[in-house]
């Protein structure tokens, strides 16, 4: 089983924490570098627990908090993905959390209320349905490179170094496929496609 070399973990930990001290000199251009380093992977994290929308919205508070709080973050002790997707779990149960608490259970005689169904209906159901084949068309329509480079960014949430890593080509040409792609997929998809590559 591969596991990373010490060298190569205490790399990353060095480089996450200079870009938060970057942070904490209020350096914008370091959060917009980690935004595209893990904003696909927290968003992943957060579409298995939330609706689209409120993913997004989540999504935007886990940046903004370490935004205003990069102190939190400590690099002893863990790398700064695994924080973001930690701190995108907690925020998605909170989110979770406060659903259901303005739910009532009860009517006002005090009987007893059928707890609502949050499971999709049917025309939601046929909606997503249609969406992710139309999803799954455009991206049949890339080149295999160049699918496989949108899965790993948006899907897996890898960076552009790890794509490069794993695909083995420089990472000048990773992004030179996303781009073609995502453009690609806003011309075929319209805005429709804009949240699930935002």
């Amino acid at each position: 089983m591969f596991s990373a070399a010490p060298t190569e973990s205490r790399a990353a930990g060095a480089d996450d924490a200079a870009v938060v001290a970057r942070l904490r000199q209020r350096d914008e251009t370091a959060l917009s570098e980690v935004y595209d380093a893990h904003a696909g992977a927290v968003y992943g994290v957060l579409t298995r627990m939330l609706d689209v929308s409120t993913a997004q919205e989540v999504t935007q508070d886990v940046f903004l908090r370490l935004w205003e709080k990069p102190g939190a973050f400590d690099p002893t002790r863990a790398g700064l993905r695994a924080f973001l997707l930690v701190m995108a779990r907690s925020r998605g149960l909170d989110r979770l959390r406060a659903t259901r608490a303005t739910t009532s259970l009860y009517a006002d005689d005090g009987a007893e209320l059928p707890l609502p169904d949050a499971r999709p209906g049917p025309v939601h159901g046929a909606e997503s349905t249609q969406r992710r084949e139309r999803i799954r068309t455009a991206l049949h329509e890339l080149s295999p490179a160049h699918r496989e480079s949108v899965e790993r960014a948006f899907l897996r949430g890898q960076t552009r170094e790890e794509i490069a890593q794993d695909m083995d080509v420089p990472v000048g040409t990773v992004k030179s496929r996303l781009n073609y792609a995502l453009k690609h997929l806003k011309r075929v998809l319209g805005e429709e496609v804009g949240a699930w590559l935002d």
